[in-house]
């Protein structure tokens, strides 16, 4: 007796392998057959003729941990056939909490935590104690967590510009061993930010070794993604040989217009890396667009400072004319964004005061144009008036560059967004359309549309390969004794909807989601169930 059969489907199972019609009989959350004519012994059946059915997506970059405590129906990720997140990139997490540098780590989460006065909030020790949390509070999606090194060195030292002394160095050690004995995933890094960009490679290679003993991940936002792009590159690889861990870098690019065609030296950087036999993977969403903080365009020395000792800097007349120098400075060296781009490429996702959420939507050169000033003194007054935090997002990329990088066997699809929704606390910001659209528009634009991939093999990229990478052994493909996440889709009118004008739109052609033998899409519809589970390592 099965709890739910789906029927006449067009199976791609996620191995890569081409795709068959068989009906699939799901038991106690998991698969218990796959063969043609399965008796329908329920009331609950599925009819997929003319449907692709595959296995959950899994989105291996993350920031969901943001916003699953307020919205846990994580609309905009399972409506693009999302069944599994791993969450805690980019360096920042939640946790682990030092009550007496709460106020550091409020700063360095500040870009994501939209409801700083949320009930409770901060009412937790660890990351994986606050990860405890969603679980107990019922999610649609599956979640898997890292820990964020910036949060454990802020914890530890705050926003100190220093080498970390012995006994700081064994204290982020300890909380590292903790998270990971709690079942975290391994380590994230973001070393384009302040205090990542602090810590030495010595220093993270040892972190790395810890996350190796449990054979975890190392997951790697660079320090650059531009003009040092191959530099960057070769930084975190002199961290995986110092350590033997795991890599996953964190959406490979090439930004700005004077560093396209770079993606070809990155790759032959990293597969001569794999020839050594270094485990290396990198993840890539489907858009010439990034998101990120205006103070990027910062120069390097006043980005190491924290917010709020940046704000106070940047109000020194003396220093904030050394910085729009800088800036403006053609010959820079610290790797100026702005070299080859113009700042009607930069847009602002979202603002904190309301005098301010008029530029919401707006690039920087109409901005600067409205307040009469430069693109750099505009760009500073806004950072000084909302704390040194404002999102931004960044038109940066080539589509031939991402094509290449999309390509490559080691690739491996996520959204780097937030699971949101068309109501709540993001509603009205102007959010990176990947947090709607990044998997069914590599299926739509990418597979049915140019023809760049196989859909087989971008489902492999988005399930078993994903999966293999984080060791999810009973997850990412269909087959009997397999947890039963399973997406059902059009292949012919699968398209993402949401546009950087227009973000809130959930994207077209998924038709059910099941996420541990539970329907949670039928249709249009998300059924109000939260089946995901907390997945530890």
């Amino acid at each position: 007796m099965y709890d739910l059969v789906i029927k006449n489907g067009e199976i791609i199972d996620g191995s890569g392998k081409g795709s068959f019609i068989a009906d699939i009989g799901i038991k106690d959350g998991y698969i218990k057959a796959i063969g043609e004519n399965l008796k329908p012994d329920t009331s609950k059946i599925i009819d997929a003729k003319g449907y692709i059915v595959s296995p959950g997506f899994i989105d291996i970059d993350s920031h969901s941990d943001f916003s699953l405590y307020r919205n846990p129906k994580a609309e905009s990720k399972i409506r693009q056939g999302i069944t599994t997140e791993l969450v805690g990139q980019g360096g920042r997490t939640l946790g682990p909490v030092n009550k007496d540098r709460l106020k550091d780590l409020k700063q360095y989460t500040s870009s994501y935590v939209q409801n700083k006065n949320e009930p409770n909030y901060w009412k937790w020790d660890s990351n994986m104690e606050f990860i405890d949390i969603l679980g107990k509070k019922g999610i649609s999606v599956n979640i898997a967590a890292l820990v964020g090194y910036g949060s454990i060195r802020v914890a530890v030292m705050g926003f100190d510009k220093r080498i970390p002394t012995k006994q700081e160095m064994d204290k982020m050690l300890l909380l590292l061993e903790e998270e990971m004995n709690n079942g975290a995933y391994g380590l994230s890094l973001g070393l384009d930010n302040s205090p990542d960009s602090l810590a030495t490679v010595e220093e993270l290679a040892e972190m790395a070794k810890l996350v190796k003993r449990y054979d975890g991940i190392l997951s790697v936002h660079m320090r650059e993604e531009g003009n040092y792009l191959l530099e960057s590159i070769n930084e975190v690889l002199d961290i995986t040989r110092r350590s033997g861990v795991k890599l996953q870098i964190s959406h490979l690019k090439a930004a700005h217009p004077q560093n396209w065609g770079k993606v070809k030296d990155a790759i032959v950087i990293i597969n001569k890396a794999r020839n050594e036999g270094l485990d290396i993977h990198y993840d890539v969403y489907p858009y010439t667009a990034y998101e990120s903080v205006l103070a990027d365009v910062l120069p390097t020395w006043i980005r190491e400072l924290s917010p709020e000792n940046m704000v106070n800097y940047l109000k020194n007349d003396v220093i904030q004319k050394k910085v729009i120098d800088e800036m403006m400075d053609s010959n820079s060296n610290w790797g100026n964004p702005m070299l080859g781009s113009s700042w009607n490429m930069i847009r602002i996702v979202s603002m904190k005061k309301a005098e301010n959420k008029k530029y919401e939507g707006m690039n920087m050169e109409e901005i600067a144009e409205e307040m009469n000033l430069s693109p750099q003194e505009a760009a500073i007054r806004l950072l000084i008036d909302e704390e040194g935090v404002i999102k931004i997002i960044f038109f940066a990329m080539l589509e031939t560059d991402l094509i290449e990088v999309m390509k490559q066997p080691m690739a491996i699809f996520c959204t780097d967004g937030l699971a949101v929704a068309p109501y709540g606390d993001y509603k009205d910001i102007k959010v990176h359309p990947r947090y709607y659209g990044a998997f069914p528009r590599i299926l739509g634009r990418y597979v049915r549309e140019k023809k760049i991939l196989a859909l087989e093999d971008a489902i492999h990229k988005m399930t078993l390969l994903p999966a293999m990478k984080m060791n999810l052994r009973d997850r990412g493909l269909l087959d009997i004794g397999y947890k039963a996440d399973i997406t059902i889709f059009d292949k012919d009118t699968i398209i993402d909807k949401s546009s950087f004008d227009s973000p809130h739109q959930y994207s077209e052609g998924i038709k059910y989601v099941i996420v541990n033998g539970e329907v949670v899409i039928e249709e249009d519809t998300h059924t109000g169930k939260l089946p995901g589970e907390i997945i530890r390592l």
